[in-house]
C-alpha cells in the first residue's frame, strides 16, 4: 500500500471513529439511554481544580441540578470514548510509523544498491547528514517528522 493510501486510510478510520462517537453522544444527549449512565454530580461548592467540568456555554444556560447531572453524565461518557479513541489512534499511529520507517529504509537500500560499493558509504553518510540527524534533533525537541 502506498504512503498516501495509508495516510488516507488512517485519517478515514479516525474520522469514522470521531463521527461514530459524535452520533452516540448525540443520541445520549437527545434522550437516549443516558439515564442509565448517570454519575454523581459534583456540587457547586466544590473547590475548583482549574479545569471546568463542562464547556462554558452550558453554564450560560443556567442549567438546573438535573440538567447538570445529565451533562456531567454525558461528559463522563464523552471522556471515556475520547480516551479509547486516543488509544486506538496511538496504536494506528505506531503501526503507520513502523510501516513508514520500513518503507523509507527499503527505498534507501534500493537506491544505495544503484551505486558501486565504494560510493555506497558516501551515499549513506549524506543521507544521515541530510535526513537522520535533523530528524533526531527535531525528535529531541518534541516535533514530529
Amino acid at each position: 500500500m502506498e504512503q498516501g493510501s495509508r495516510t488516507k486510510l488512517v485519517a478515514a478510520l479516525v474520522l469514522s471513529l470521531v463521527f461514530g462517537s459524535g452520533l452516540l453522544l448525540g443520541y445520549a444527549a437527545s434522550g437516549g439511554p443516558a439515564d442509565a449512565m448517570t454519575v454523581e454530580s459534583s456540587s457547586d461548592d466544590a473547590p475548583s481544580t482549574g479545569r471546568r467540568n463542562r464547556p462554558y456555554v452550558y453554564e450560560t444556560m443556567n442549567p438546573t441540578a438535573e440538567q447538570r447531572a445529565s451533562m456531567d453524565s454525558i461528559m463522563v461518557v464523552h471522556r471515556e470514548r475520547m480516551n479509547v479513541l486516543h488509544e486506538e489512534f496511538g496504536v494506528a499511529q505506531q503501526a503507520y510509523d513502523a510501516s513508514y520507517d520500513a518503507l523509507i529504509q527499503q527505498t534507501r537500500d534500493a537506491l544505495a544498491a544503484v551505486f558501486p560499493e565504494e560510493r555506497r558509504a558516501e551515499y549513506r553518510r549524506r543521507l544521515e547528514e541530510e535526513y537522520d540527524r535533523p530528524r533526531e534533533e527535531r525528535a529531541r525537541q518534541g516535533d514530529r517528522r
